[in-house]
């Protein structure tokens, strides 16, 4: 009878045996997600992932893990292996989980060398902070149920990324709004000035605009003693027109000068080699010799610069 007795004790041990590993087995794989004061947390056998709201952070300790920074400002790189507790900032967090791979020892031809284990690698990449943590050999059946929670962290971080995209749009259209408004009030106070300005002071604050002066110039005032149409020719093709409330600083080359009744009309690119062009009609008021004079200078000007190089302008 003592081998039945041996029997059953051995079975019993084996039983206890199994029931213990069944045990250890679910203990690491075990998982939860609790609810925190700050948000939301995924705990796991030896490492935690906090989702806290109220901050806009995520958080991860861990028994194992592995770290790394990029240097940036007085921050020198990190490299680091060990316990840790790191926390990122949402925005910008991406967080991926791969399979985790080992060589084959003798691989057969054809076959790949690396093949796919029962556990996975989990890394955390902040942007913000230009960091990145990664856990390794994660058991499946922890990094499954982890996939879930981590697309509730990526949405978030989404949302936030979004409000945040939002917040700088409506910055930027207020900055926008703004110096729009400064703008304004600059151009109505050079207005004024400009107004107030005599024939004199005008042509000489175009003339230091344009960066020349002209060897060759008309100007016809209006009844109110403002400048109506103004042209000042220089001997390299570059020209300063002024009619209509106007104003271009270019050169002739491409222009087109017509005559038309008491007047000459000189058409020019807004800037040399634009596709946009402006008219202005000067000489208004001048003798018919004086026009035809400066029709031709300005068409014997402007046909010399079709194959020459103009100086900037």
């Amino acid at each position: 009878m003592d081998w039945l007795w041996w029997s059953l004790g051995l079975l019993f041990v084996a039983a206890v045996a199994m029931y213990l590993y069944a045990e250890l087995q679910a203990y690491w794989t075990r998982t939860a997600v609790l609810k925190t004061p700050s948000g939301h947390r995924f705990q796991a056998h030896g490492w935690s992932v906090d989702m806290m709201r109220k901050t806009g952070k995520v958080r991860v300790k861990a028994r194992h893990a592995h770290y790394s920074q990029q240097a940036h400002g007085d921050q020198p790189a990190l490299d680091k292996s060990g316990a840790l507790d790191v926390t990122f900032d949402a925005l910008g967090l991406r967080i991926e989980a791969s399979r985790m791979v080992r060589v084959a020892a003798n691989p057969k031809p054809g076959q790949d060398a690396q093949v796919p284990t029962g556990s996975y690698s989990i890394a955390f990449n902040g942007t913000e902070e230009q960091a990145a943590l990664r856990l390794d050999h994660v058991p499946a059946k922890v990094a499954e149920p982890f996939a879930t929670f981590a697309k509730q962290i990526q949405v978030w971080v989404e949302r936030l990324e979004q409000q945040r995209a939002a917040k700088q749009e409506a910055e930027a259209a207020a900055q926008r709004e703004a110096e729009e408004a400064a703008a304004k009030r600059e151009a109505a106070k050079i207005k004024g000035k400009v107004a107030a300005m005599t024939p004199d002071e005008q042509v000489a604050l175009w003339r230091k605009t344009a960066g020349f002066t002209g060897g060759s110039s008309e100007i016809g005032l209006d009844g109110k003693g403002g400048i109506e149409w103004f042209v000042d020719l220089d001997a390299t093709g570059r020209i300063t027109l002024h009619s209509n409330r106007r104003t271009a600083h270019t050169t002739l080359r491409g222009a087109v000068v017509t005559s038309l009744g008491g007047e000459l009309e000189v058409t020019v690119h807004d800037v040399e080699g634009s596709g946009d062009t402006l008219s202005f009609q000067i000489l208004k008021g001048m003798p018919p010799e004086v026009r035809r004079a400066w029709k031709e200078r300005l068409e014997i000007l402007r046909d010399s610069l079709r194959s020459a190089t103009l100086p900037a302008v």
